[in-house]
């Protein structure tokens, strides 16, 4: 009896502090993911540690355990010790761009990465420690029969993740991968940005490879400056010019006369990632095929002999801007301009033009992107008396007018043209939360409609100029073709046309796509 009783309280407490040594693991990773994501995906990266953790401490066997242990646990330490790293070196997220930093730091700055910040590193080796300790304690006083219990709710468990990620993909959108949707759900959540900057790296280096080999011809156009704006979910509903009873067209409707107003121009797709490929590339909505978003505007542009320009106030990276991003960077001056509002443009623009010869200017706007009130600043703040919905995207749309407006002041006494459309439009519903939001799958036709048009500067012939107003239903999808004919680029094989008589012969059966990659007739949308 003497031996007996001082085994069993030994036992109690190996139990004891098993469990403990488990409880502050986990309040580890509860405490950690907190600081930065939100409850439900705090719970699904509690629950996938703790089932991994019972898991590895249900193998018998020790030399499996161990390798299974530092497969799975390592990884966390480093996941919790890059969101630490983040938030108390920068106060954020670990995001985007810590991953893409990381991606293509060279083995000198990594070595004097980890000198600068070594207190990271040696909490990345302690939660290893501690991790890989915790698994290995016991013994685990489980049954046989239960041993498996673990693993199975852990395989069950992914399972669902990847069955609610795929249910989101075709209900929702693909336009985001369902393995990232599941990783950010798990205790190795920062994974997921790394994987997003692997895919970017790769979409943009294949756009940049694999350029067409062009055979074309160039004709005179009368145009020595090429630019090409691209909006961002702007409405025609809310458009002066179209209609709309708030005067938030001002510019426009001054510079009618010098416009060619296409009246009935449909979007590709009702978000960005979507639509802007399909206007500037080859890759079309009858026939989806990514290979193609190497043969785009810039790239033909650099062929002919262009100076070839994009400044953009939207994202570089990430699954939203990825395509775009791998266009944008094949001009010979590409920029990104995070700060300020659309104006930010305006130096760039400027300091372009003062280059000689013929050149193409891109400038993506960041338009009336939800939140609307954030897109123009408090001066510009000149509709007021309705809702605060319609008030702030009405201004954001007056703003973008007075944007333009400045553009042609700038380009009116030269040789030079403007082609303008929005990316997509947006839905208005009074009874959400967001008024004014993306459409997503089934998109009605207000998401849809959005302003497209053509403006000349005083000094292009009037011979090359062709104004008024287009009715024609006209899909952005061929932008990339019209484009390329207002450039004077004439690919051969083909007949050669002029803007004028190409729109002229333009009859197709218009269509979309919705977010999960779905074709709708444009007829027979609601």
């Amino acid at each position: 009896m003497s031996i007996f009783f001082p085994q069993k309280s030994t036992h109690s407490q190996l139990r004891i502090f098993d469990g403990l040594l488990l409880a502050i693991c986990l309040l580890i990773v509860v405490g950690v993911n907190l600081l930065n994501a939100k409850y439900n995906a705090v719970i699904n990266r509690a629950l996938v540690f703790l089932l991994i953790m019972l898991t590895l401490k249900c193998i018998e066997n020790s030399l499996i355990r161990n390798v299974l242990t530092a497969i799975l646990l390592i990884p966390v330490a480093a996941d919790l010790s890059l969101q630490l790293y983040a938030l108390n070196n920068f106060n954020s997220e670990f995001s985007y761009g810590f991953a893409l930093s990381v991606l293509n730091t060279t083995p000198g700055e990594a070595g004097a990465m980890l000198g600068l910040y070594w207190r990271e590193c040696l909490l990345f080796v302690a939660l290893s420690l501690l991790f890989i300790y915790t698994a290995n304690t016991g013994p685990w006083p489980v049954s046989y029969r239960l041993r498996r219990v673990p693993c199975i709710v852990l395989f069950l468990t992914i399972i669902g993740f990847f069955a609610q990620a795929y249910l989101h993909q075709i209900r929702k959108s693909n336009v985001e991968s369902p393995i990232q949707r599941v990783v950010q759900a798990t205790p190795f959540s920062t994974a997921k940005v790394f994987m997003q900057a692997v895919e970017d790296n790769s979409v943009i280096a294949d756009i940049g490879k694999n350029i067409p080999d062009y055979h074309i011809t160039l004709s005179e156009t009368g145009i020595d400056n090429y630019v090409l704006i691209i909006g961002e979910s702007e409405r025609t509903a809310n458009m002066g010019i179209y209609g709309y009873t708030r005067n938030t067209t001002p510019e426009l409707i001054k510079q009618k006369p010098q416009l060619l107003l296409f009246r009935n121009a449909v979007a590709a797709a009702p978000v960005t990632i979507m639509a802007v490929p399909l206007a500037m590339t080859a890759d079309t909505v009858a026939k989806r095929d990514p290979h193609k978003y190497s043969d785009n505007i810039i790239n033909i542009a650099n062929k002919a002999g262009y100076d070839t320009h994009w400044y953009s106030r939207q994202g570089k990276g990430g699954a939203h801007n990825n395509v775009i991003a791998g266009i944008a960077m094949n001009a010979h001056q590409h920029e990104w301009i995070d700060q300020g509002y659309d104006e930010a443009l305006l130096p760039r623009l400027n300091d372009a033009l003062k280059k000689p010869g013929k050149k193409l200017i891109v400038l993506h706007l960041y338009g009336s992107h939800e939140p609307a009130c954030q897109r123009f600043p408090s001066d510009q703040n000149v509709l007021t008396g309705g809702s605060k919905a319609d008030d702030c995207y009405d201004n954001s749309v007056r703003y973008t007018d007075t944007l333009m407006g400045k553009i042609f002041r700038t380009l009116e006494n030269s040789r030079s043209s403007v082609m303008y459309f929005s990316d997509h439009a947006l839905v208005r519903d009074p009874g959400r939360a967001v008024v004014y939001s993306h459409g997503g799958v089934n998109p009605p036709k207000e998401a849809l409609s959005i302003p497209m048009f053509i403006w000349y500067g005083s000094r292009v012939d009037s011979k090359f100029k062709v104004t008024g107003d287009y009715g024609t239903a006209w899909s952005a999808d061929d932008v990339n073709v019209l484009a390329e004919l207002w450039l004077g680029i004439h690919r051969h094989g083909e007949s050669v046309k002029t803007v004028q008589s190409w729109l002229a012969d333009y009859h197709k059966n218009v269509s979309v796509l919705d977010t999960t990659g779905k074709n709708y007739d444009w007829r027979n949308i609601r």
